[in-house]
């Protein structure tokens, strides 16, 4: 059996996987899981690299290695 598995997103070919999988009914159930999970795998990476990265989390340090406030006066 010819198995096909594509994802798209955003209209765009993240992730095109084709494989012959072969055997008794468990084997292509097993061999079918893997290969879809490989392919969730790129996808999401694919997925996150798509997304313009946030601001920072954590403020920068100073040069005498305290944070500063983010709020002047506090």
């Amino acid at each position: 059996m010819r198995v096909e598995i594509t994802v798209k997103i955003n209209g765009q070919v993240v992730r095109e996987h084709v494989e012959q999988v072969s055997g008794t009914l468990e084997d292509m159930e097993e061999k079918i899981d893997a290969m879809s999970r490989q392919v969730a795998g790129a996808a999401l990476q694919a997925s996150v690299d798509a997304v313009t990265p946030p601001r920072p989390l954590f403020r920068k340090a100073e040069a005498n290695s305290a944070t500063r406030d983010i709020k002047q006066g506090r």
